[in-house]
């Protein structure tokens, strides 16, 4: 039996710094398979390094505060990239910052993937831009389909079901 695949959404209930949670927030609605675990978090730390200890894959999605780019962009990064890219953090101690103890304990997921939605600023609002909410609807779904085709189904309706191959 496959592991398990967890997805984190790291944010806060602060404006465009939600984009992780409202991807959690996405693939719950979408009643999603037993095989994908969701957490919301608030700051990354001792306890993500805590439960990324996964034998499965980990994703973690974050909002990613930058001027390079315009806010809604999704992007995979590796965690060099998000160190170089994320030098500050809404969370205090940093998810760049979490991902580098992780690596210095050999903590770090054997299977990680880090994605993050650009953002142009945080604020107190707790409404999220249009741009940064359709980009987290769109990766939900992205993520839901991708973890389906891995496990072989074809949807939500048809878990448990076998892929068979063309002959």
């Amino acid at each position: 039996m496959t592991a398990p695949e967890l997805i984190i959404g790291i944010g806060s209930p602060f404006g465009d710094d939600r984009a992780g949670w409202a991807v959690i927030e996405g693939l719950q609605a979408a009643s999603p398979p037993a095989t994908l675990k969701l957490l919301s978090l608030d700051r990354p730390g001792p306890e993500l390094i805590e439960l990324m200890q996964s034998k499965g894959r980990v994703t973690l999605i974050d909002a990613l505060l930058t001027e390079d780019y315009p806010p809604g962009q999704c992007m995979a990064l590796t965690p060099a990239q998000l160190a170089q890219a994320n030098s500050t953090s809404s969370h205090g101690f940093g998810l760049a910052q979490t991902l580098s103890l992780a690596h210095a304990l050999h903590q770090l997921p054997k299977d990680l993937q880090l994605l993050a939605i650009t953002i142009k600023q945080t604020s107190v609002d707790t409404v999220m831009s249009p741009e940064v909410a359709s980009a987290a609807e769109a990766l939900a779904q992205q993520l839901l389909k991708a973890h389906q085709t891995a496990m072989g189904s074809g949807g939500v309706g048809s878990l448990g079901s076998s892929s068979s191959s063309p002959s």
